[in-house]
């Protein structure tokens, strides 16, 4: 008996003592639950109360510059003054600061390349219509009214009369040729006869035609027959080289010019 007893005994202790360790356990299981429960509301709430502040916050931020922005439009046109554009301004109210830079200030930058290119054609204008002369020298006679008559010539003759050009003012440079040119051309014309060896025999020319001429002699006469130019703006028909002797008859005619010791004439109307 007594050692059934003390089994049974034994036994209970061992159940009471089973039951107080295992509320026990309970007990100590429980409480990190429950400060886990609490974080979790805790961070919930610091969660919505962030979501609430920032719903909050944010559009009136934007709000203040959208305002500030319309404010400042509408500062500027009443500035400037206009019902009409004041109401246009209202109607673009939602667009943004850059936006409105940008619309605002294109119009001034159109001005501005307006303004840049207009001069170039006022000067472009000028320099068509400004008036240009041939005349290669200043002449104690000018003739406006002085036009020169193109003048065909045929190889043998340009080849002549560049030679002829050549003997008769080869050192006085281009503008002496081209005087010289110019005066074969005028009587060319007022004898109505484009050879050259005509004009030689007639008026008596004295220069050589042996000698082959310069480029400046050949770029003389094709400025004179080729491009219809002239040294002087008046009519030349005789010349004569005064340094070497004084003819009388060439100084009853109509100066003209003179280049070095050559000088120039035209017959008296």
């Amino acid at each position: 008996m007594r050692s059934s007893n003390y089994r049974h005994s034994n036994y209970n202790r061992t159940r009471e003592n089973s039951r107080v360790n295992t509320r026990a356990n309970s007990r100590v299981n429980r409480r990190p639950a429950k400060k886990a429960k609490k974080v979790s509301k805790l961070g919930s709430l610091a969660v919505t109360a962030f979501v609430v502040i920032a719903a909050v916050i944010i559009p009136g931020i934007t709000l203040i510059q959208n305002v500030e922005a319309v404010t400042n439009v509408k500062n500027n046109v009443f500035a400037i003054g206009g019902s009409k554009v004041f109401s246009e301004v209202i109607a673009k109210s939602d667009k943004t600061d850059e936006e409105i830079q940008i619309s605002t200030t294109a119009p001034t930058e159109k001005a501005t390349e307006k303004a840049t290119e207009a001069p170039k054609e006022t000067q472009a204008e000028t320099e068509v219509t400004a008036p240009k002369t041939k005349a290669l020298l200043a002449s104690a006679k000018v003739d406006s009214s002085y036009s020169p008559k193109h003048i065909s010539l045929s190889s043998y003759d340009r080849a002549k009369l560049e030679r002829l050009v050549m003997g008769e003012a080869g050192g006085l440079g281009y503008n002496g040729a081209a005087l010289v040119a110019q005066t074969i051309r005028d009587t060319m014309a007022f004898e109505n006869n484009n050879s050259i060896d005509y004009i030689i025999s007639s008026y008596q020319y004295e220069g050589s035609t042996q000698g082959e001429a310069t480029s400046t002699v050949k770029d003389a006469v094709s400025y004179i027959f080729d491009e219809d130019g002239y040294a002087v703006q008046h009519r030349l028909l005789y010349f004569y080289a005064s340094d070497m002797i004084y003819s009388g008859w060439h100084e009853s005619q109509q100066y003209i010019a003179s280049c070095g010791s050559e000088k120039f004439f035209d017959k008296w109307n």
